[in-house]
């Protein structure tokens, strides 16, 4: 009598012990989130914030994570097999790069800039043509910095390049340019039309001196890596209104 006594004792607590155990896993699986690495260009680091923060009101359960570079130097990591679900570039060209090789699934272009020539705040010069022998201009890497790209192709069109090539210094990305001209160790530089602001406020410590005006528009096209569920939430997101008025706000245009 009593073996069977305890016998049923511990029954009962190994039927209680696989309650909870179930009821953990349960809440383990409720708990946990998806994840999705974004891979952004530079000059996106304001604007992905609030957007992400948007993206997590209505999609509580995905987490994004952002990894900011030149868009070059980012599809350099793609193609060498680095994690990213989703490329937002600040062009057209490394987005299709990456889907000729078959690295890219769907593509979105999601906003226009615009290229301007910035000085430090304060300063009197109005064109590269006004640099005297020691200053400098700075720009992105030609190869890696869609910035530096654009820069490279107005000074050409504008029978400038042969005139500042021996002043040019290069940075990893528009921050560094700006970086450059704030702190006086370039005179000149150019960045995005957006980089001028820190979210409704203008920058401090530099200042525009004219469009640098193209004969094409800046595209900024962002591109689907992976299959991933929540990266595509992410893709439709960008399409929606609430997502092009935040770029708006941040002097995007789309």
């Amino acid at each position: 009598m009593k073996s069977k006594f305890l016998w049923g004792i511990c029954m009962l607590l190994v039927f209680v012990l696989s309650a909870c155990s179930a009821s953990q896993s349960e809440d383990n699986n409720k708990n946990e989130k998806d994840q999705i690495t974004v891979s952004a260009a530079a000059s996106l680091t304001d604007v992905t914030k609030e957007l992400e923060t948007a993206f997590h009101k209505q999609h509580k359960d995905i987490d994004v994570a952002f990894n900011y570079g030149g868009s070059g130097a980012l599809r350099q990591q793609i193609e060498k097999g680095a994690p990213s679900d989703i490329l937002m570039s600040a062009n057209t060209k490394d987005i299709d790069a990456l889907k000729k090789q078959g690295k890219v699934i769907d593509t979105y272009d999601y906003a226009t800039n615009k290229l301007v020539l910035i000085r430090q705040q304060g300063s009197k010069l109005k064109s590269v043509e006004d640099l005297q022998e020691t200053d400098q201009l700075a720009l992105g890497e030609v190869e890696s910095v869609p910035a530096g790209k654009y820069a490279k192709q107005y000074l050409e069109d504008h029978k400038l390049w042969d005139t500042v090539v021996s002043k040019i210094v290069y940075a990893k990305d528009v921050h560094e340019v700006l970086n450059y001209v704030d702190k006086g160790n370039a005179q000149l530089g150019f960045v995005y039309q957006t980089d001028l602001y820190v979210g409704d406020k203008q920058q401090k410590g530099v200042e525009k001196v004219m469009n640098a005006d193209l004969q094409q528009p800046i595209t900024y096209r962002m591109g689907l890596v992976t299959d991933n569920k929540a990266a595509k939430e992410w893709m439709t997101f960008m399409q929606s209104d609430e997502a092009k008025q935040i770029l708006k706000k941040y002097h995007f245009e789309v």
